[in-house]
């Protein structure tokens, strides 16, 4: 088998079910072609309208050097040798001045290359690379953004979500101040109860003593984690918070290689370790062997439909981020029952591109 060519499309979706302002959002989708007629699909998010043309740019300058390579070898393709080359190091060479989009576009091409392996193989991706389970808990990560909406707003959002399935959910703090968080956290907690969890994600914004008054504040509210505490790389930061109060801490989904993560571990900076889309599943599956060695969980970072496989195949695996937003497209979502994500039996990663849908929304 031998890599014959790829497609690209760019689809944008509107984001209305949400409590705050509705927004659209810009997929680039990625069909990678085979020899042998096994097609390994994927998708990219997260990229703003003006830098969708250079990304898919970008992405095509990458997938031209693919032709005629095995996609069963895939270290080979996106792990550079010893000697330096590689995908990704092709790929951080002609990104420029444009960092974000360096480990998007090898992580795209490395799910593509899942898909075609475990298609190949037959098997469902969580599978190939595991198989410890076949459903995996997930929590809501939309819908109850605090953002300008008033507290008693989310707590109807939140109520939505607890009577859609979800047995947890994250709001994030954004610019709230203290007393802020408490009246949102207390809203929230009075909605759906004692036994749903509730996470709260700070987009790094304290320094530790203010991480530290924010921990003891929500203490009585019982919030699952505090995620993003303090700027990525204040490890000793994340780990003094983490002997200073008991509610968890978890961090990870700015981190891009696996030194960081080795970084965070042995520092001890975390009881959660989460993992986002653009380490690609290969970056995935390593990190969480590494936390597992440290004791530690993983969780993943928005893709649900691709990264719920991936928290499904290990043994760490805790909970799947669930957003909706890429639905619109597929031909068919995940299945939320009682709080969990059924992962799909179907060789490869689990997702289909909606044909129709895809035309519709094409951008």
């Amino acid at each position: 088998m031998r890599i014959s060519g790829y497609r690209t499309r760019v689809v944008t979706v509107p984001v209305t079910d949400v409590a705050v302002q509705p927004t659209m959002s810009t997929y680039v989708l990625l069909e990678l072609q085979t020899s042998e007629g096994v097609v390994g699909l994927a998708y990219a998010n997260r990229i703003s309208p003006a830098h969708t043309r250079g990304f898919v740019q970008l992405l095509a300058a990458a997938l031209e050097q693919l032709v005629g390579r095995d996609p069963l070898c895939i270290e080979r393709i996106v792990s550079p040798p010893a000697g330096g080359g590689g995908l990704a190091a092709s790929v951080f060479r002609r990104a420029g001045s444009w960092p974000g989009a360096q480990p998007r576009v090898a992580s795209t091409i490395d799910v593509a290359l899942w898909d075609i392996k475990a298609k190949a193989a037959g098997l469902p991706v969580h599978v190939l690379l595991g198989g410890y389970r076949d459903r995996v808990p997930c929590y809501a990560g939309w819908r109850i953004e605090p953002g300008t909406t008033e507290a008693t707003a989310l707590g109807d959002s939140a109520k939505h979500l607890v009577d859609h399935g979800f047995r947890a959910m994250k709001f994030h703090v954004r610019h709230l101040d203290e007393q802020g968080l408490v009246a949102h956290m207390r809203e929230l907690r009075a909605a759906v109860g004692p036994d749903v969890d509730v996470m709260v994600d700070n987009y790094q914004g304290w320094d530790l003593k203010e991480a530290i008054r924010a921990a003891r504040a929500l203490a009585e509210l019982d919030p699952y984690w505090l995620e993003d505490p303090m700027p990525l790389d204040d490890y000793d930061g994340m780990r003094a918070l983490r002997a200073a109060c008991d509610v968890r801490v978890c961090a990870g989904e700015q981190y891009r290689d696996l030194a960081s993560f080795r970084r965070l571990l042995e520092h001890r900076s975390v009881d959660i370790a989460m993992v986002d889309l653009d380490l690609g599943i290969t970056g995935f599956t390593k990190v969480a062997h590494l936390a597992e060695a440290f004791g530690v969980p993983v969780v993943s970072h928005l893709a649900t439909e691709v990264m719920a496989p991936c928290v499904g195949a290990v043994p760490n695996g805790l909970t799947v981020e669930y957003v909706p937003y890429a639905e619109p497209f597929l031909h068919e979502p995940l299945q939320l029952e009682d709080g969990q994500l059924i992962l799909s039996q179907r060789p490869g990663v689990g997702i289909e591109f909606d044909d129709a849908a895809v035309r519709r929304l094409a951008a």
